[in-house]
């Protein structure tokens, strides 16, 4: 005898609370491995934090304390960072862990090869954001100061100043990785991106003017890369959905 159909729908629906929460408890628990992570890594990082300061500050001239707890919030703010760069693995694996269900044996193992590139464009964006573009703006906005004016600039605001520049240039550069990896399992073509270029323009503005300071010189040293970015990864999408 054939099920009832009202039965059959509640059957169909406890099976998809079920799936459901068996993906939401699985995400909980990589998301506390990630913070947990995360936080040791920072705490790790602290007794570094003063070497580091000493590296980023060294071609910044002569910087100030204003405040008691200044250098102590900067050595804090120094350890969240290198914290957030040494959990980039972590993260990068959990979130392919998390998808990989989803995907075939191919589509799986691709999204594993590609996770040491992942992690090697992460730190290539970290490292350009402080060699090429945080010397580039910082000499720019300093030659302003000319005459009568005289630079008076805290240590919190010169390492609040690099640290928004490179996590999210490391952040950035991850993007071709991301459109390769889309392409792969099929969400995304190439013809789908150059159709929206325009969009796809805009929207990387609206990005740059999020993650920077909020100047037009910051915005465009982070936008212009992003599209150069962008239009490398049109390429590796093309090559990735012909093969």
């Amino acid at each position: 005898m054939a099920m009832p159909a009202k039965k059959l729908q509640r059957l169909d629906n406890k099976v998809y609370e079920m799936g459901l929460l068996q993906h939401l408890t699985e995400l909980r628990a990589r998301l506390i491995w990630i913070i947990l992570s995360f936080a040791v890594c920072a705490v790790a990082s602290f007794p570094l934090s003063g070497t580091v300061i000493d590296h980023i500050t060294g071609s910044a001239g002569q910087l100030v304390v204003i405040h008691p707890s200044e250098a102590f919030f900067a050595h804090l703010q120094v350890a969240l960072v290198m914290g957030i760069v040494a959990v980039s693995p972590v993260l990068l694996y959990h979130l392919i862990a998390f998808l990989a269900p989803a995907l075939t044996r191919r589509e799986r193992r691709g999204l594993y090869l590609f996770l040491p590139f992942g992690l090697v464009l992460f730190a290539g964006g970290c490292l350009f954001a402080f060699f090429v573009v945080v010397p580039f703006v910082y000499r720019f906005f300093l030659s302003f100061t000319t005459g009568s004016l005289e630079p008076f600039i805290s240590l919190s605001s010169y390492v609040g100043f690099v640290t928004s520049m490179v996590v999210p240039f490391g952040v950035i550069f991850e993007l071709p990785l991301a459109i390769v990896c889309l392409t792969q399992i099929g969400i995304i073509t190439p013809d789908f991106l150059v159709k929206n270029r325009k969009y796809c323009v805009f929207a990387i503005f609206i990005f740059a003017a999020v993650l920077t300071p909020p100047d037009i010189i910051s915005q465009a040293s982070m936008a212009l890369p992003l599209l150069g970015l962008f239009e490398l990864s049109i390429v590796l999408s093309r090559m990735v959905h012909r093969g």
